[in-house]
């Protein structure tokens, strides 16, 4: 039986699925939502800027398809549950009760199943935390058509949530053991948090933010400045402070924080002072993660993330990427996936990492086996090292196409056009050390000037009509299929991306889902697997191909700099 706590459950689910189902922000004013969230807040999520109607006309209508696939899939997961009711006695009608509140709900998976809950296409909406407590607050367009929404949604249910009053406003909630679940609608806003069944209207009041901080977001503007210096913009700006989340638990937490671990009695008595300074010391390694979009167009959506490092640890890694041919270029084949690393200079910054924890080693007797660790490190760094592994600088794949595979019976490609290369130091010694173990090889004469060489390998024979091979000082380029004789030389030329990347990948985004919606119509599980309903299979299938279908291209670059760890991406849509 569906249990009452379950049904509260679902339509709490329901409303919080709107702002993201929505996925489009927001309105003029929405600037307003940042007075909401303190200045001191750990972590927040906020669209306070409204996507362009150009791109929103785009792909608005593929969403809506994208989203009613998916609601084959919930609905037939829930079917064979309700099946599993209908036997019981007098299951039946609870059945039928719950078949009627699903389709309520997944009424809000659709376009216009949102807009009818008052959240129109402009609506802003902020993620945050007010001190540890999660926030979630988007606007609306109409409350009183949310309000309806929920009503229907209880009436299917045949519950309905309990409710509170704080400052003269109403909410409604649910609670589960120490926990409270509310939701509220104040100021054109909905509001939903999590708060301890404990907590007084006071408390309450803030958790709403009925009382607003007077230090908050919008005057502090550490969102803004995020954004500046990384060229977010207002579509989507975010982060997460790993030392405002550890100080709440290490430091002396205040206001709702204070009264959210007394609430759950949270003592941290046991933990020595010189444990809680080790344990902040090492927040401090990756203080804060930033990201957002700093593109949104009907053309292409740049974004970005960040991990913040201590300036010792960002500087130390930015050392560790390396110059590979066409490492972070953009490949307009099927797809390309590259990474780049100095061995020579990973040693270095590994052993910096050991000196300075014998330099200042940790005290806290729960960091022991840490400390312990330096011993062995520097046991691992007196073994020997082949000469060659510090000349390794990364390698580089690029597969143009792939002709003849089908993900769904297994079967494998009957040829493709692909190109590899390997970036080393002095590449011509690690060939004639090949060349001392292998005939064919030795009988290529390859010379570092650069000019293909036909490859004759019964092994690539399967793949491909055509296989060469190039070498240079620093590199080794083999490519097989149409135009591989071409190939195999530019491979060899084609600049790095300045700065080097990490790591760079790029893919045909259409053709990249439609494997995964080939994929998802496997005939045969894997070990292990369980049978697939062709009804769950086909729905995701569709999924994955109207998503490939919004876009063209998909590109990730990672890069270590002097500020931390950055990923950028762009997604270039579909004509």
């Amino acid at each position: 039986m569906f249990k009452s706590a379950r049904i509260t459950l679902i339509i709490f689910l329901a409303i919080s699925i709107l702002p993201v189902s929505s996925a489009v922000a927001a309105f003029r004013n929405s600037a307003d939502l940042l007075k909401y969230v303190p200045a001191d807040t750990p972590y927040v999520f906020a669209s306070l800027r409204p996507m362009p109607d150009k791109l929103a006309d785009k792909i608005e209508p593929t969403v809506d398809q994208v989203l009613r696939a998916y609601q084959r899939i919930i609905r037939y997961s829930v079917s064979e549950k309700l099946a599993e009711v209908s036997s019981d006695d007098g299951g039946a009608a609870e059945a039928q009760r719950v078949e009627a509140l699903v389709d309520e709900v997944l009424d809000l998976m659709s376009v216009d199943g949102i807009r009818n809950a008052g959240v129109q296409r402009g609506s802003a909406f902020a993620f945050y935390g007010n001190g540890l407590l999660p926030v979630l607050r988007f606007e609306l367009s109409d409350t009183k058509l949310f309000d309806e929404a929920i009503a229907r949604i209880e009436d299917k249910a045949g519950a309905q949530l309990s409710i509170g009053t704080v400052g003269g406003k109403s909410y409604k909630y649910v609670e589960h053991d120490a926990i409270r679940l509310v939701i509220a609608t104040l100021d054109e806003q909905a509001v939903l948090t999590v708060v301890p069944t404990e907590f007084d209207e006071s408390q309450l009041a803030v958790a709403f933010g009925l009382d607003k901080p007077r230090k908050n977001l919008a005057k502090s503007r550490e969102l803004r400045s995020i954004a500046k210096e990384y060229g977010f913009s207002d579509y989507f700006t975010g982060f997460i402070n790993n030392e405002r989340i550890a100080s709440a638990f290490l430091g002396s937490p205040t206001g709702l924080n204070r009264d959210l671990l007394e609430s759950l009695d949270y003592d941290d008595s046991e933990l020595s002072e010189v444990c809680k300074s080790e344990f902040m010391e090492i927040a401090g390694i990756a203080p804060r993660i930033v990201f957002g979009y700093s593109t949104l167009n009907e053309t292409h959506i740049d974004s970005g993330f960040v991990v913040e490092l201590r300036s010792d640890i960002a500087e130390g890694l930015a050392r560790l990427p390396a110059v590979v041919p066409g490492l972070g270029q953009d490949y307009s084949g099927l797809m390309s996936f590259g990474f780049s690393l100095n061995p020579l200079a990973a040693r270095q910054f590994y052993e910096a990492r050991l000196d300075a924890l014998e330099a200042d080693p940790f005290d806290c007797e729960l960091l022991a086996d840490m400390q312990d660790g330096v011993a062995a490190g520097r046991v691992a760094l007196g073994k020997p090292v082949p000469p060659v592994v510090y000349g390794f600088r990364g390698i580089l794949a690029v597969v143009d196409d792939i002709q003849g595979m089908d993900m769904a019976s297994q079967k494998p490609p009957e040829s493709m056009d692909a190109s590899f290369l390997l970036a080393i130091e002095n590449a011509q010694n690690l060939v004639a050390m090949a060349a001392l173990l292998d005939a064919q090889i030795a009988a290529l004469n390859l010379l570092p000037d650069g000019k293909p060489v036909k490859l004759e390998m019964a092994e690539l024979a399967t793949i491909a009509d055509e296989a060469f091979v190039a070498l240079s000082e620093g590199a080794l380029a083999v490519s097989v299929g149409k135009g591989a004789e071409a190939k195999a030389g530019q491979m060899l030329v084609t600049k790095s991306a300045d700065p080097a990347p990490l790591m760079s990948m790029s893919l045909d985004a259409a053709r990249y889902y439609g494997f995964i919606g080939e994929a998802m119509m496997q005939t045969e599980p894997d070990e292990g697997e369980e049978d697939m309903p062709m009804e769950v299979q086909s729905a995701l299938q569709e999924a994955m191909t109207l998503i490939g279908s919004l876009y063209k291209r998909m590109r990730v670059d990672v890069r270590l700099t002097g500020r931390g760890i950055e990923m950028d991406s762009r997604l270039i849509l579909a004509d």
